[in-house]
């Protein structure tokens, strides 16, 4: 009677692991249509409108002491961008501007793929 019971269990698991969002995939789709995330060429580093993604990885990374925390900030600053929130220099700031809040874009499940991703 309990193994009529594992199968339909098994079936769901399986569905509800390949029902999370891919980090990676997402990334290229959503991110990278400003932020450099591989390949770097003379033509990309020219043309390029946002930090490249290693860089914000690094000051998120120390700028925040937890991956919890760290996690918690893309997800916010990407929905709600803000000067006080900005973990960049002036320099960069002067030069790429605030980020364009990304609601619309991409939802927040999303953004939490990808910043786990981003810390794996």
């Amino acid at each position: 009677m309990k193994t009529k019971w594992i199968l339909p269990f098994m079936l769901l698991a399986t569905v509800t692991i390949n029902a999370a969002p891919d980090g990676e995939a997402l990334l290229n789709e959503k991110c990278a249509v400003c932020h450099i995330v591989s390949g770097i060429t003379a033509e990309k580093l020219k043309n390029m409108v946002a930090p490249p993604m290693w860089g914000v990885v690094k000051k998120v990374k120390t700028n925040h002491k937890t991956r919890e925390e760290g996690i918690a900030f893309i997800v916010d600053y990407s929905l709600n961008p803000s000067e006080e929130k900005m973990i960049f220099p002036k320099a960069a700031k002067e030069r790429f501007g605030l980020m364009p809040s990304q609601k619309g874009n991409v939802t927040e499940e999303e953004l939490k793929a990808i910043a786990e991703y981003l810390y794996r």
